[in-house]
């Protein structure tokens, strides 16, 4: 089952650059040039080369954006050693001035995401102010490490200082267990949370994962949640498609599929392994033909899309096809050079 995207808590925290940009040195021309570089090339992923021009531009070491911009690079590419140095760095430059909330708050965030949680944990107790991003970096990291006992304990602290958002909601309930996560879905709908879709996904996630292969309970509280979104992405669809999959129930996760295409909603690689695995269970027998075509059209969907460079989503295929007779593929023969690849490269 799919975890809720990150994309969104790194949109989050972006967010708050824009507030910070005025705190680059103008009175010096080149500023702004020499940060646009340092960004350019930190986020196209070549840190080595923008800390190497950080590091030889005194007046950059003054810049709040320029410290913020490096660490989010160093968090999104799991740089921890280039982080652990720029942190190092920063805090020799300026030993006696109180860090910054709004860096702070990236090095949190570098820390936890580089599975660091020990410093990232240090950071935040060392703080002498906290907001709401201060609390969800570090509860984020504690959830994507599995750690939900700590996640949960800290997720109760925030509750104390602050009200949390939508991706702290999201975090908690995705690695808690069933009991807590029912109290969480409880806080959320007393909030308001509820409407986010990232807390829909985690939601989704959490029952699915309190389900023991039957369609009974939790299952339906799936279900429930997922009929009462306002708004669905990708991963609110492909989590559904997932947990009617991991049930046993194919029929079901063919048919949410079929509404996501008819809705206009963009599938990927990950929707497509989810439906090939229903269809080599839904259909057997007599109704093996009916699975085959419907393999058929997705192998054709998954070319012309260039799903097939996946190795998850070609092994899909090439199990669906197999479990629905293998002589039927005699239709497809043009294939066995590619089936033969597959199989060979998978072997690992």
């Amino acid at each position: 089952m799919s975890r809720p995207t990150t994309g969104g808590w790194y949109l989050f925290l972006r967010s708050f650059s824009s507030s910070i940009h005025s705190q680059l040195p103008n009175s010096i021309p080149e500023a702004n040039d020499l940060f646009n570089k340092v960004r350019v090339l930190s986020t196209g992923g070549n840190i080595k080369e923008a800390l190497s021009l950080f590091y030889s531009t005194p007046q950059l070491n003054q810049s709040q954006q320029t410290y913020a911009t490096l660490f989010h690079a160093c968090a999104r590419h799991g740089n921890l050693k280039q982080g652990q140095y720029l942190h190092q760095h920063m805090i020799s430059e300026n030993p006696k001035k109180p860090q910054d909330l709004f860096v702070t708050n990236h090095v949190i965030n570098m820390f936890a995401k580089c599975g660091d949680l020990g410093s990232a944990r240090q950071v935040f107790d060392e703080m002498d102010r906290r907001n709401v991003v201060s609390w969800t970096a570090l509860i984020s990291g504690y959830a994507q490490q599995g750690r939900s006992y700590e996640c949960f304990s800290l997720f109760s602290d925030m509750l104390v200082n602050c009200s949390p958002n939508e991706f702290a909601f999201a975090s908690v309930i995705t690695s808690c267990d069933y009991v807590c996560g029912k109290q969480v879905h409880a806080l959320a709908l007393k909030t308001g949370l509820i409407a986010s879709v990232y807390v829909g996904n985690a939601l989704i996630t959490r029952y699915s994962k309190s389900c023991d292969d039957n369609f009974v309970g939790d299952g339906s509280e799936a279900c429930r949640v997922f009929e009462s979104m306002e708004f669905r992405n990708l991963v609110s669809w492909n989590s559904m498609i997932a947990a009617f999959q991991h049930w046993k129930l194919g029929g079901l996760a063919i048919g949410i599929f079929c509404q996501m295409h008819g809705g206009g909603v963009e599938f990927d690689g990950a929707t497509l392994v989810s439906v090939l695995s229903s269809l080599s269970e839904s259909y057997d027998g007599d109704n093996a033909d009916m699975g085959l075509k419907g393999c058929f059209q997705l192998h054709c969907v998954s070319i012309k899309r260039g799903f097939m460079l996946k190795i998850e989503l070609a092994t899909a295929l090439v199990k669906a096809y197999s479990d629905l007779g293998w002589q039927h593929l005699l239709i497809v023969n043009q294939n066995q050079q590619f089936f033969s690849f597959v199989s060979c490269t998978g072997r690992d």
